[in-house]
């Protein structure tokens, strides 16, 4: 089994956490579409602004990698 680092678990959770937002925004925006209740459009502008900041820190989340644990070795080095 891999053992998970704590970074890879946040990302894991940023991840998650913006699909469930993007997904509560499009019920949102089908609920107000769809019937007669736009006092509730500063709801989607508000869902919008939150999808967007967190699509930020998740891509700042996923582009800080771990460093990686290359082994190189020169090609002088390789058994031929």
């Amino acid at each position: 089994m891999s053992e998970l680092f704590p970074d890879a678990v946040y990302g894991r959770k940023l991840g998650h956490a913006y699909v469930a937002l993007a997904l509560a925004q499009d019920v949102a925006r089908r609920y107000v579409n769809q019937s007669a209740h736009n006092d509730l459009r500063p709801l989607l502008t508000i869902l919008g602004v939150t999808e967007a900041l967190l699509g930020e820190v998740l891509q700042n989340a996923m582009s800080e990698e771990l460093p990686t644990r290359s082994l190189s070795m020169p090609c002088s080095d390789l058994p031929m």
